[in-house]
């Protein structure tokens, strides 16, 4: 079975990498989008052997044809949910310092993890810390001794490295999961 939903997902993902090659600009959607991540490079294998793998512990332990899919799903939607969320700490960010009244020097195809303020000790201070509108922006930085703009992003280059953390963190699950229905399927029939 997993043949063939390898070999589905290896031909989608080659024809949108395919079809993304085309166009003008090879970013036309941002990478780090969640729907874009989760389609292209190595993650959709490694999502579909994890989904096959968490199915069959499922059909396994619930012994039900229409709730173990239902839960294979569920499970597998959540560690996506949670890998999402995750994503931008698995691999180490660029960071920036640029002063107050430049513009971000967010690279194109780069996407921003965090941005804000540094004072003069280095501390860093969310973007939102002078959105009193009773106090001035300038008098409100000054304030709060504040000399520099900070911007922690991921460059288009880091989408392998993110690519292959996170697979083989979903391969490591699937094995898990494997590894267990082999452990339950021992126990049930001896």
């Amino acid at each position: 079975m997993a043949v063939p939903v390898v070999g589905g997902i290896v031909v989608l993902s080659a024809v949108l990498a395919w079809s993304r090659s085309r166009l003008a600009d090879p970013f036309p959607a941002l990478w780090e989008d969640a729907s874009t991540f989760g389609a292209t490079g190595t993650v959709p294998v490694a999502s579909a052997l994890l989904a096959l793998a968490l199915g069959s512990l499922a059909g396994l332990l619930l012994r039900r044809t229409v709730p173990a899919p239902a839960v294979a799903l569920l499970a597998s939607g959540l560690v996506t949910v949670v890998l999402g969320q995750v994503r931008d700490h698995l691999w180490p960010v660029v960071k920036a310092a640029y002063p107050l009244k430049d513009d971000s020097p967010l690279p194109k195809w780069a996407y921003a993890v965090e941005e804000g303020f540094l004072t003069t000790g280095g501390d860093r201070l969310p973007a939102d810390i002078c959105t009193n509108p009773s106090l001035e922006f300038e008098d409100c930085l000054a304030g709060h001794d504040v000399t520099l703009n900070y911007l922690d992003y991921h460059p288009a280059s880091h989408f392998w490295p993110l690519q292959l953390v996170e697979t083989g963190i979903l391969l490591a699950l699937a094995a898990l999961a494997v590894f267990a229905a082999f452990r339950v399927l021992r126990r049930l029939h001896g």
